[in-house]
């Protein structure tokens, strides 16, 4: 992936870092849904829209310089 490309991702997974979405597609994850909407069979940083769980140490900004990494090094972004 070219250096342009790389830094558009990133700012990207920022960006939805400061959303708390999904880092794979962009949705709401399970524990940002309003009450009705809420799963309790998965954990909070569950999107069921990708079926993605992000975090699994529920630590928002490790997941997030994860992601980063993972793009600076031209790794599969998978969890």
């Amino acid at each position: 992936m070219n250096t342009k490309k790389k830094i558009k991702l990133i700012s990207e997974i920022l960006d939805r870092y400061d959303d708390g979405v999904c880092f794979y597609c962009g949705s709401t994850l399970n524990g940002a849904m309003e009450d009705e909407d809420f799963d309790d069979g998965y954990p909070d940083d569950w999107c069921p829209d990708c079926c993605k769980s992000i975090d699994p140490n529920d630590d928002w900004e490790e997941a997030c310089l994860l992601a980063i990494d993972k793009v600076i090094h031209d790794e599969k972004f998978e969890p």
